[in-house]
């Protein structure tokens, strides 16, 4: 007898509810671009301190430490569609608090401290279904391709992003720049509403209380020891690289004095090569993921130390643009391996318990990391960075679980 043959899904470019929403987060990645480049330009020109960029990223990263198991099972509870459009349309007005301060005169700071916690809640809330929801648009045999289409697209918001904002932070400043991240998380909630596809949860296992399900993701990760290791590597990258975009705003600004276009095009570069590595990573989904797992952040590593020792701008784009393809390799690596060995009931779950490690613990990177920017400075800070990624990638490379890393479905070209 022979195995049925496994179902082919659609194609990515004739799924109507997966290119809808897409063109919705492709917008909404351009806007993301400008705040990451403006929010860090602001503070720094605000309080000139390493420390309170640290604290306004630890603000950033808490609510997935603190949120992510019940947001979660809330994600595979309730109308994934509908969270995040409700979390679109909440960021979009969080957001517009900033420039609007500037409108009214209200001192900015204060602002900034008071809208983060609530506004990467929302991240929080959205990142749950998005997720989850990713698998089920594209289909099992597509989720290779899916995820690294979502990543191309979102890192090409991030090439035109990063230098549209070095521009206009230059002309109105870095406050007001942040309206365009505003207006494009309302086109996104717009773009939710054409969704046609259920995006629930389909499970015929019986609703338990929430504190149970909540631990389902936890359980999960505990039985898989594939993903176990693979989510405690990329989680310790995570963590020494969460201070990486304060310390080298200070390095390009306050140390090499490059100024604000440069820095943009530094992170621009970075985009672009994202989009590279996400595309070639579409074609790589399908043999031992370990190669791309532990090269990548070892090649990042070493790209780390090479910005960090040579402040020309040339090494700095250039630097930028090859870490980006190593780096978004890994990423497209880790979410592949991750939505493909998780069940369809536990996306949501299993996807906010990752993001507890991955981003949950970055708030003790971000202080330590601002502690160091304060106490020895951007260039410095910076090269430990990337000696901390390259020993971590060769510890983990002792690991069969790691070595062996695969998808547990096969992928569709």
């Amino acid at each position: 007898m022979t195995a049925p043959a496994e179902p082919i899904d659609p194609p990515l470019r004739a799924n109507r509810d997966f290119l809808v929403v897409l063109t919705g987060q492709g917008v909404s990645a351009l806007g993301d671009a400008v705040s990451f480049t403006a929010v860090p330009l602001l503070v720094f020109g605000l309080t000139g301190s390493g420390l309170a960029m640290g604290l306004v990223g630890a603000l950033q990263t808490l609510p997935d430490f603190l949120l992510g198991l019940p947001v979660g099972a809330l994600a595979d509870r309730w109308d994934r569609r509908r969270l995040m459009l409700l979390a679109d349309a909440g960021r979009a007005v969080l957001t517009a608090c900033i420039p609007l301060a500037y409108v009214f005169g209200v001192p900015v700071m204060p602002v900034v401290y008071l809208v983060m916690f609530p506004l990467n809640a929302l991240r929080v809330a959205f990142m749950a279904a998005w997720t989850a929801s990713v698998p089920i648009l594209v289909g099992p045999t597509r989720i290779g391709a899916g995820s690294s289409t979502v990543e191309a697209v979102a890192n090409l918001g991030f090439i035109v992003g990063p230098a549209l904002a070095g521009v206009a932070v230059g002309l109105v400043g870095a406050g007001p720049t942040i309206a365009i991240d505003a207006l494009s998380f309302a086109v996104s909630a717009g773009s939710l509403t054409l969704v046609r596809r259920s995006l629930r949860s389909v499970s015929t296992v019986p609703r338990r209380h929430l504190s149970s399900e909540m631990l389902d993701g936890v359980r999960f990760l505990a039985r898989e020891r594939t993903l176990r290791v693979v989510l405690a590597y990329y989680g310790t990258t995570a963590l020494f690289t969460a201070a990486l975009i304060p310390a080298l705003t200070i390095y390009v600004e306050g140390e090499l004095h490059l100024g604000a276009v440069i820095f943009g095009l530094i992170l621009s570069a970075y985009s672009v090569g994202a989009v590279i590595g996400a595309l070639a990573g579409a074609r790589l989904m399908r043999g031992p993921l370990a190669p791309l797992l532990l090269g990548g952040a070892a090649v990042t590593g070493m790209l780390i130390i090479l910005l960090a020792r040579v402040g020309l701008p040339a090494v700095l784009i250039g630097s930028a643009l090859a870490s980006g393809i190593s780096q978004s390799l890994v990423l497209v690596s880790y979410v592949t391996l991750r939505a493909s060995l998780t069940p369809h009931e536990f996306l949501g779950r299993v996807g906010s318990t990752a993001r507890i490690v991955t981003l949950g613990l970055q708030p003790l990177g971000l202080l330590v990391g601002g502690v160091a920017l304060q106490t020895v400075g951007g260039s410095t800070t910076l090269l430990g960075m990337g000696c901390l990624v390259i020993a971590s990638a060769a510890l983990f490379s002792f690991s069969a679980s790691m070595r062996g890393a695969r998808t547990a479905v096969r992928q569709a070209a």
